[in-house]
């Protein structure tokens, strides 16, 4: 990924685990897309992802106005860590980001090279992401803004569940919805029990729920009040509390995430569950780097998906090692490979034993 000297389907696209980088993420509106992903190209960003996202507003008035829905962008930039912070400066700078509901720009480390007995930093603010099945995504929201008024993207993905069934030798992938919120840390707990509490089920295949820390985030509507003292926190009684579940400590789980060329997907799967993953959500985005020409030049290798999965840290771990691998051996299927800490994770459906845990 780092030879742009190259044609596209020769480089080698496996994050090096000796280097540090970062994913620079902006949602705005689609007009500014792609001039914000130009200049973020020229200055510093090695490949822009982008798919479509349907925004959400926490503004009462323009909900009974049915018009809390907008028509968002998610722009996802891989950068060098060194370069992370001056860069998203710059963006913010030039395209007025967190001013007058410009976007939200947020910026989260990647952690591929992080070593046993390393001390995670606490983060002022959270991803609080949640996946499920097509149709639910708004009644995540609804519940988050129960007990805090927050923003929110949705994304459209598939799940994994069921790709290796297929009718008339095509693959079906159920359709899922991924809800992306930002927010200060100290909501974390009350945001995920409303979430947790209003889509429990005992039904397999409701979804997951899953939260990050972020380096920076510029962009969240109340971040000034809640800084300055002016909005008080949410109540967040224990006896609110006590149903969720944090039987999967910080530390044990990852998030590992795969863009390949669209068609691959499968392989990428396959690998993941002979290492013992469970399954992935898939979202398909477009690609840019600084070698292509313009942003539907390239048709070959504008079309990516990325394949999100999740699993406990010693499996996230072989599964990138067989990944690293797999695209050494397969030029056709050259990858590039990510992982991220999380910092809590529920399953949104009761659980049996391992072997009758759902799949996403």
């Amino acid at each position: 990924m780092l030879n742009l000297d190259i044609p596209a389907s020769e480089r080698q696209t496996t994050i090096p685990a000796n280097q540090s980088y970062c994913l620079l993420s902006i949602i705005t509106t689609p007009g500014k897309a792609e001039s914000m992903t130009r200049f973020a190209l020229q200055n510093g960003a090695i490949m822009a992802h982008s798919c479509f996202a349907h925004g959400t507003v926490p503004n009462h008035i323009l909900s009974l106005l049915g018009l809390a829905g907008v028509r968002r962008e998610l722009v996802i930039f891989t950068v060098p860590e060194a370069s992370g912070q001056n860069l998203m400066d710059l963006l913010c700078a030039r395209f007025n980001i967190g001013k007058a509901m410009n976007g939200i720009a947020f910026l989260q480390n990647l952690n591929n090279h992080v070593t046993p007995g390393d001390v995670k930093k606490e983060s002022d603010y959270i991803m609080i992401a949640a996946i499920v099945n097509e149709g639910d995504g708004e009644s995540v929201v609804e519940s988050a803004r129960r007990c805090h008024p927050v923003g929110a993207s949705i994304l459209r993905a598939l799940g994994s569940a069921d790709h290796s069934k297929k009718t008339f030798n095509f693959e079906i992938f159920p359709k899922k919805e991924i809800v992306l919120i930002i927010a200060h840390s100290c909501h974390t707990e009350v945001l995920c029990q409303s979430i947790f509490g209003e889509l429990r089920t005992e039904i397999p295949g409701r979804g997951i729920l899953f939260s990050t820390g972020l380096e920076r985030v510029v962009g969240v509507l109340d971040v000034e009040q809640e800084r300055n003292g002016e909005q008080d926190s949410p109540d967040s009684p224990q006896d609110a509390l006590q149903d969720f579940d944090q039987s999967l400590p910080a530390a044990d789980y990852v998030a590992l995430f795969a863009v390949v060329n669209r068609g691959h997907t499968g392989k990428i799967i396959n690998v993941a569950e002979q290492c013992g993953g469970s399954g992935a959500t898939i979202l398909h985005v477009r690609e840019m780097d600084s070698a292509s020409q313009s942003w539907y030049s390239r048709l070959g290798d504008a079309e990516k998906e990325i394949v999100l999965m999740l699993a406990p840290r010693e499996i996230s771990t072989a599964i990138t090692k067989e990944l690293t691998e797999f695209s050494a051996t397969h030029k056709s299927g050259h990858i590039l490979i990510g992982r991220f800490d999380v910092d809590r994770f529920q399953h949104l459906s009761d659980q049996g034993t391992a072997k009758d845990r759902p799949k996403f």
